[in-house]
């Protein structure tokens, strides 16, 4: 009884996860138009030059997240308003709570954080978000291969790549941030401090991919790695050769961590 008492409020909470996330990506499309301060995100980017930033086209990760958002969006609606699902919407319910909800406040001020050149206050929105899919990702266990095939496809695809992807963000936000204070580097150079990062970033994803068999964060991480060299590339300064050595290292310790997890017979979702 308690539960189909609770249906309603279910309903309306799935509802708003919905708008909050079409709110999101209205204000991306305004953001990379020029409708936002009349800047794209990228040309806000170049004001805080770094070695860590990965080429433009390594953000069109951002698509594949948004349909995935977009289908889990369409998943959790489709438990609120179909019958014989009350128990599996209440225990969604019950892990979700209002994370997603505060994961696209803070996409979204994010934007305007950034767009309005507030890089201190970027960074803390940053961080929220990353906070907000730590939560999602512990409480949904993602990548937990005793998931229903529903839940995998659904909930651990869209917030692992998702996942993976603003850990690296939020290291390039780092970078922004110190690059918009004048921070010297403590005597280290700017190669050193980009490898270094490579390095934290590189541990983040083995310990996700063989403590959490979070294979999708891994392939985020490998994307945003590779991204950088491609954008060193391009550049070819005397800077390059250093990182895009580090970065073929780290991406083929990535790819072979995942081939690891393959071979131990654990599916990717």
């Amino acid at each position: 009884m308690e539960t189909r008492m609770s249906i309603p409020h279910f309903r309306q909470q799935t509802s708003f996860n919905l708008i909050a996330l079409l709110v999101v990506i209205g204000v991306n499309v305004m953001a990379n138009t020029s409708t936002l301060n009349g800047l794209t995100t990228g040309e806000i980017s170049k004001r805080y030059p770094n070695l860590f930033t990965p080429a433009n086209i390594t953000f069109s990760v951002w698509s594949v997240i948004y349909l995935g958002l977009l289908a889990f969006a369409g998943y959790q609606l489709w438990l609120s308003f179909s019958k014989g699902h009350e128990a599996e919407l209440s225990a969604f319910i019950v892990r979700m709570k209002y994370w997603f909800l505060l994961n696209c406040l803070g996409n979204a001020c994010w934007l305007f954080a950034w767009h309005y050149n507030l890089i201190w206050l970027s960074l803390l929105f940053m961080f929220l978000i990353l906070f907000t899919l730590g939560k999602i990702s512990a409480n949904f266990r993602i990548a937990h291969p005793g998931a229903p095939l529903r839940e995998k496809i659904f909930i651990h695809f869209p917030f692992g790549i998702y996942l993976g992807w603003i850990s690296i963000a939020t290291i390039a936000n780092i970078f922004a941030f110190l690059v918009s204070i004048g921070w010297s580097g403590w005597g280290v150079s700017q190669v050193g401090w980009t490898i270094i990062a490579m390095i934290i970033g590189t541990v983040a994803a083995l310990f996700m991919i063989f403590r959490h068999n979070n294979t999708w964060y891994g392939l985020a991480c490998i994307w945003g790695f590779y991204g950088i060299i491609l954008k060193r590339e391009a550049a070819l300064t005397r800077d390059s050769p250093p990182i895009i050595a580090a970065g073929t290292l780290v991406i083929a310790v990535l790819v072979l961590s995942l081939l690891m997890q393959l071979l131990r017979k654990r599916p990717l979702i």
